[in-house]
Formats: structure tokens, sequence, C-alpha cells
């Protein structure tokens, strides 16, 4: 999972509602009286803001609470959005996913031994764990969306009907076109392999992360330090990163268009190219 960019203090010391506000208003009343006296001090303590405020903890951490607010934000709009358009049982298998970290989050703020303890952070992994969650759900679909769309027996029929036109034809231009179309089909099934091997992997990396956030959830409540808990975390966060790399490339893959060299057949069959693009 790509860490948060760390937030740019100065700006947002800037940028502050309060900040603002003081500023323009010290503005319009430099203004309206004509003492520019107003304007002057305002602007010195503007500069004595923008040098100690962004170095301030209470502010840096407020800063970061409203940063993290927003991109739970707008993962949380994401994720809706993809969980709008999967199948009944994954949706279902999400949800439950996401009762589970609220769950969690309940016990471990009655957890007497996390009381005097921040659990933000940990408490953050969970909901990027429920974010991967979806994605991968949303990407196993697009997967098997594609993979529905595919004839691999028409594809290994054309590959051996190209293949014997290789041996068999006495036209040279005739051989050739069908060796470009045995390396074009062929590079289509090694294609189709990637992403049956992909959503392997995708689909057992969704079950250890619903298997592990029940044992979380079992847990929590008992758990005599948040490094347990964090160590746990860190674990599936590493694995997810792994997957969604597979994500990446392999929608990249889905999102090429294969076009294949036209079939050279016998002039009494017609073979049609076998469409691999993702159905809506």
């Amino acid at each position: 999972m790509t860490p948060p960019r760390a937030p740019n203090y100065l700006k947002a010391a800037f940028f502050n509602v309060y900040n603002l506000s003081l500023l323009g208003g010290a503005a319009t009343a430099s203004l309206l009286s004509g003492d520019w006296l107003i304007a002057l001090g305002a602007l010195g303590l503007e500069a004595l803001w923008l040098v100690t405020g962004p170095d301030l903890k209470p502010f840096q951490r407020a800063v970061r609470e409203s940063a993290r607010q927003e991109r739970e934000k707008e993962d949380r709009a994401r994720v809706e959005k993809l969980m709008a358009e999967l199948p009944e049982r994954e949706w279902q298998r999400a949800k439950a996913l996401d009762e589970l970290r609220r769950e969690i989050e309940r016990d471990v703020q009655h957890n007497p031994s996390f009381q005097a303890i921040l659990m933000s952070s940990e408490l953050e992994k969970l909901s990027q764990l429920h974010v991967s969650f979806v994605r991968l759900a949303a990407a196993c679909q697009r997967a098997e969306s594609y993979l529905h769309a595919v004839n691999v027996f028409e594809l290994k029929r054309q590959v051996e009907q190209q293949n014997k036109l290789q041996e068999k034809s006495e036209d040279a231009s005739v051989r050739e076109l069908a060796g470009k179309n045995v390396v074009v089909l062929e590079k289509r099934l090694l294609t189709i392999k990637d992403i049956e091997t992909f959503l392997a992997r995708a689909r057992g990396q969704m079950n250890l992360i619903e298997n592990s956030v029940r044992l979380l959830r079992d847990q929590a409540l008992t758990m005599t330090s948040p490094d347990q808990m964090n160590e746990q975390l860190d674990d599936l966060l590493t694995g997810v990163d792994a997957v969604q790399q597979s994500v990446k490339d392999t929608e990249a893959i889905m999102g090429n268009r294969f076009e294949p060299i036209a079939d050279v057949a016998a002039p009494q069959q017609t073979s049609r190219p076998v469409d691999l693009r993702l159905r809506e």
C-alpha cells in the first residue's frame, strides 16, 4: 500500500480558514479606516505565524487528521461506487468485512490496554484493507468477464490450423502469414494464462484478508499491545501490495486490443477472430 504523502504544513498554515479570515478582516478594516498600520501589523503577525505555525506539533496533528479524513472520504466514495457494481455475493462479503472493521474499532476503543494509546494508524490500515478487498473483488469480476468472453478451444484450434498451413502450403506468403498468426494466437493463450493466474492469486488474497480480519476481531478485546495488531496488519498490507501490482498489470493486458492478423485458411473455411475485449 502506497503510504500517504506528507502534508505541506506551510501551505496548510496559510490556507487555514482562521488565518484567511483574520487576514481578510485586517485588510477590510485597514481599507475602510484608511489606517495602513492595521495592514502592516497583520502582515507582521502573518509572517510570524508562517514561520512558527507549521512546526507546532498540535497544528501538524490537526493537519494530518484532516488529510486522513479527506482521504477516507475520497476512498469511501470510490469504494461505494465499486461496490455498487459488484455481484450480490461479492457485495455481501465486502459489506460483512466492513462490519467486522467497525466491530474491531469498537472493541479496541473498549480495550483497557489501549486507552492511553492512539490507534488511528492501525484503524486506518483496517480501512485500507477493506478498500483493497473491494478493489480486488472488482478486478476479479472484470477478469472473469474477460475470460468468459474467450473461447480457448477455438484459439487452440486456430493455432493447430495455422501450424498445418505452415507445414503443408507450397506458397511462401501463405506460410509466412500462418506463422505470424501462430505467434499472435499463442500470445493470446499466454495472456489468458496470466489472467487465470492473477485471478487465483487475487481470490486467495481476498480470502486471507477475510480470515485475518476475523482473527483480529476475535483478538481485539484481549490484545495487550497495539503492536500485535500492527504486525498482522502490516503483513496483510504487504501481501495486498503485491497483488495490487498484479491488478495493474492484468488490467493493462485486458486493456490492450490484440487484433489478430487475418487468418489464412482454405477458401471454403471462414475463421472468425475471437474477441478478447472485456465485455461491459
